[in-house]
């Protein structure tokens, strides 16, 4: 067995009895789970009473891989869901489905609640749907039966009894009863439990600070007998509890499980040291973890740069300039990433990359100007300008939906080729009936309200209003916003896609402000052809930080570190909100393994409006022996830069230890250093406060 640490040899050894391996970023947790099962298997422990659980089906095809190259023996590593597909196909008539059930995937799952909807005579709106699969989902992973939520949700408690009803009627399950029903098949039938408590004699689970409630009971149950649960994670990169996962689960291990042994993987072998010892310095900030500081044999390295910028476009200019210095240095485009907190920052490094001519990739997500919301509205200005863009007719006409099926659409296109006129032509004289394509009420109504819609913009973009006001009509008058709250999930992310758009609006008339709404969408058009030509091998990757998790580049850099941003301002309203967005911050520093860089911008326009923006916590929280704040040309500047980290813009509120909440009014420097005034309404009293003597923090 090739060479392991000390920590790590302990696990790998570890024999009987429960272990929590809190395997910190870049530990080599993969190669300690990998050489613990080979270790079983030399033991003598049959194959088949090992079970391997994790989050991924890839991570599970290549653990089982590595296995059988190092042992030449076949062991069950699989996901949760696929283990108890195997235990439900095999005990689900316990239940009362017979073995050949059918998974129902998404649409069925909607459809079926569409069938719910009608039978109990309720109105089955879009996103009254979304927002009931959601919950019902919720409640399964939570093991939560419709008669539990009656009192507090009285229609989804109904609509949730008639689904599964169905549902069993129908001899089918969903994704989420694949969890569900089998903690209620080993919680029910304590025969069927001991079967497959004695067919795996050892449970070894990775990634267990993701686990929900449904998956930590599953565990417990087939280990109940036994004990011999060996389970990996990192509560520190705990970082999807919108997804279900509930760090208490691997907080709580050594309760759960009394005399637990937990051992720690310290050494990284990922990051040099001044990384990991800043990241460890943010981490600790938190209270809802076990402790571990990570270290490693890489030597110090770089310091971490801080780049405060005046606006997003000088950070995004910073971003380019230290690419192609590192290019200079041969490092390729493929080990450097840029990380941001929401996909709608993607743009403005789409458009700096794209002017430098450097080739980028998006992993996890769509390049800015492909997302589905952009190109809706782009197509609906697109039919505005030239009433003869048959398909971005057809794109936006049912956006909301007006009825207008692909035959009602032929017989428009079919219509403007007899009287040789334009799409938009066409349209007024259907509505005008000088012409009758034999449309009903419904369709010729729709009609009427898209074309009402289509010569109200075109008359403002006519009147040469501004690019960004004429984008902010469209989503107004043509109802967009109001379409994407169907999908509840997504609303908030392609709101912020559109508010960006604006965005780009505005810079873009500001650059060129002799140009028209046509000259706009064409420059547009260029960029999305040219983003789609040009991704190659050797490309930068740009991705959020929810999608680095594990993964590793030699640099990169971290932007947009502001609050409301990055603490994101929907993860503000509780103590573990803040956690959890600090552990993100944690995972998209330890990705970095040579050089690092944080960014924030003191003015940004966002959400329709440039707005005073102040560098985030986070980056307070870094100790100044392991940070160097870089001024614009890059080079390096005093750490008395730092200073700038705790300007509190004016109007910002404020907490003091004794005067309590007040509100910043002026903000300035004197002999003693950055100097605040501040009105704290409790007293009715203005005091000037010196920021290193006062300590203030934000409200």
């Amino acid at each position: 067995m090739p060479s392991l640490n000390e920590q790590q040899f302990e696990a790998v050894n570890h024999l009987e009895g429960p272990l929590l391996v809190l395997a910190g970023a870049g530990s080599g947790k993969t190669r300690v789970v990998t050489y613990r099962i080979v270790k079983l298997l030399e033991l003598g422990v049959p194959a088949s009473e090992i079970l391997a659980v994790t989050f991924t089906n890839k991570a599970a095809e290549e653990m089982r891989t590595r296995i059988q190259s190092l042992s030449h023996k076949q062991i069950l590593a699989c996901t949760y869901h696929s283990l108890c597909a195997r235990i439900l196909r095999e005990c689900i008539s316990s239940l009362g489905y017979t073995s050949d059930f059918t998974i129902y995937d998404e649409d069925d799952a909607e459809k079926l609640l569409k069938e719910c909807f009608r039978e109990i005579g309720s109105k089955e709106e879009k996103s009254l749907l979304k927002e009931m699969r959601s919950k019902i989902s919720q409640a399964k992973n939570n093991l939560l039966d419709f008669d539990k939520l009656s009192d507090e949700d009285p229609l989804l408690s109904r609509v949730y009894e008639l689904y599964q009803k169905k549902l069993k009627q129908y001899n089918a399950i969903d994704f989420d009863d694949m969890l569900f029903l089998t903690v209620k098949l080993l919680s029910s039938f304590p025969e069927i439990l001991e079967k497959y408590q004695k067919k795996w004699q050892f449970v070894l689970i990775d990634e267990y600070q993701d686990t929900n409630t449904a998956q930590y009971m599953i565990a417990k149950l087939l280990v109940a007998k036994h004990n011999n649960i060996f389970v990996v994670g990192d509560p520190d990169q705990s970082i999807y509890s919108w997804r279900g996962a509930n760090i208490n689960n691997i907080l709580d291990f050594s309760k759960d499980y009394p005399g637990a042994k937990i051992i720690s993987l310290e050494q990284n072998y990922r990051s040099q040291n001044n990384i990991l010892n800043a990241a460890n310095a943010l981490i600790r900030q938190n209270t809802g973890r076990l402790e571990k500081s990570l270290w490693s044999d890489l030597g110090p390295g770089d310091k971490i740069g801080i780049y405060l910028s005046d606006n997003d476009h000088q950070e995004a200019d910073f971003v380019m300039e230290k690419i192609l210095f590192f290019q200079q240095k041969g490092i390729p485009l493929n080990e450097m990433a840029i990380f941001y907190r929401t996909n709608f920052q993607s743009r403005v490094f789409e458009d700096a990359l794209l002017r430098s001519r450097i080739p980028y990739a998006i992993i996890g997500g769509l390049s800015f100007y492909q997302r589905r919301e952009i190109k809706d509205i782009l197509a609906l200005l697109r039919f505005c300008i030239s009433g003869t863009d048959f398909l971005a007719l057809s794109r936006t006409i049912n956006i909301p939906r007006r009825g207008i099926g692909e035959s009602c659409l032929q017989k428009i296109q079919n219509l403007s080729s007899e009287l040789q006129v334009n799409l938009l032509q066409t349209l007024e004289l259907i509505v005008q009936k000088k012409v009758d394509p034999k449309l009903s009420s419904k369709q010729a109504e729709g009609l009427r309200s898209y074309l009402e819609l289509v010569l109200h913009l075109r008359n403002r973009i006519q009147a040469k209003i501004s690019l960004e006001q004429i984008i902010e009509d469209a989503l107004e008058k043509s109802g967009y916003l109001q379409y994407l709250k169907e999908d509840a999930e997504t609303y908030e992310e392609r709101r912020s896609n559109l508010s960006e758009l604006v965005s780009k609006a505005h810079e873009w008339q500001e650059d060129f402000p002799e140009y028209s709404m046509t000259s706009f969408l064409e420059d547009l058009s260029l960029k999305s052809a040219i983003d789609r030509q040009e991704v190659t091998e050797d490309s930068i990757y740009l991705m959020t930080i929810h999608n680095s998790k594990g993964l590793e580049f030699r640099v990169v850099f971290l932007v947009g570190m502001e609050e409301d941003l990055f603490p994101h301002m929907n993860s503000k309203g509780s103590i573990q909100e803040v956690e959890e967005e600090r552990r993100l911050c944690y995972v998209g520093m330890t990705r970095a393994k040579e050089h690092l860089y944080l960014s924030a911008s003191r003015l940004r326009f966002l959400w329709g409006a440039t707005r005073i923006m102040q560098p985030s916590r986070f980056l307070q929280e870094i100790p100044k022996e392991y940070v160097q704040f870089l001024s614009r040309k890059t080079q390096f500047v005093s750490y008395e830069e730092r200073e700038h980290l705790e300007e509190f813009p004016i109007g910002t509120k404020v907490k003091h230890k004794d005067f309590g909440v007040g509100i910043v009014k002026k903000c300035y420097h004197t002999s003693l250093g950055l100097t605040y005034d501040v009105f704290f309404p409790e007293n009715s009293i203005t005091r000037s406060l010196v920021a290193k003597f006062a300590k203030l923090s934000l409200v």
